[in-house]
């Protein structure tokens, strides 16, 4: 497996490390608040760089640090965007109104992006930069088990994971879905996983969580070569221009 480790032992060090190489890079403010996920526990819990002080940041794409759930030696970092639950849903008891997608969520212009290739600049710019796979990883829920706010999120209820290892941008497919998300595992590229999202008329009843990132293992001060900038620069940087 291609991979690089960093110089810290959990997501909290790190997020913290690259926040405060953003201070030191843009001293005289910049746009991310970094928040941890679930904040009694933020030492491995989810960490998202969002374009604001809005919580729950639904609605925005933002940048995230993470542990991979599968091989939990490893740190997932990059760019994420997620989908709500559909409209015609709010009506049942079982769901939050936060959950339910609204017309200023970015979700439908991720869509946008993606299918038209706008989204293959940072692709290959994390590439080349990093020099490692980019991991495209759709992790799916069921309606009446959605992601809560402040709690760490459950087993999902599918889960997908695709590898770009080329300038060519085409998927390998690494965790097929099983469920629901079978159709992805035939999406060639991210325009048609896009694609994909836009033609599905189940999706409405799912929450989607959808990451783009690298896989980094966790390290120390002796074992490790990435610090906070070559987190930043490698993995998170070339997203900035879609974060919204």
């Amino acid at each position: 497996m291609d991979v690089a480790t960093v110089v810290h032992q959990s997501n909290q060090q790190a997020a913290h490390a690259v926040r405060d190489h953003l201070d030191h890079l843009y001293p005289d403010g910049h746009r991310f608040t970094a928040r941890p996920y679930q904040f009694q526990a933020p030492e491995f819990t989810h960490w998202w760089f969002v374009p604001s002080t809005d919580w729950p940041a639904y609605r925005h794409s933002k940048l995230f640090i993470r542990q991979v759930r599968r091989d939990p030696e490893f740190l997932y970092t990059g760019y994420r965007v997620e989908r709500g639950l559909g409209t015609q849903l709010a009506t049942l008891p079982d769901v939050r109104r936060q959950h339910i997608m609204q017309p200023n969520w970015y979700w439908f212009q991720f869509l946008r992006h993606a299918q038209a290739g706008d989204l293959d600049v940072p692709l290959r710019e994390v590439l080349e930069r990093s020099k490692l796979p980019v991991i495209v990883s759709v992790l799916l829920w069921e309606f009446n088990h959605a992601p809560l706010p402040d709690e760490e999120p459950g087993a999902p209820h599918d889960y997908a994971e695709l590898a770009i290892r080329s300038q060519d941008l085409q998927f390998e497919t690494a965790v097929e879905g099983t469920k629901i998300l079978r159709q992805v595992n035939e999406c060639g590229d991210l325009r048609k996983l896009g694609q994909n999202f836009d033609d599905s008329e189940e999706i409405d009843w799912y929450w989607v969580d959808l990451f783009i990132g690298v896989k980094l293992r966790y390290g120390n001060e002796e074992s490790g070569t990435w610090r906070a900038r070559d987190i930043w620069r490698n993995a998170m940087e070339p997203w900035e221009p879609w974060v919204h």
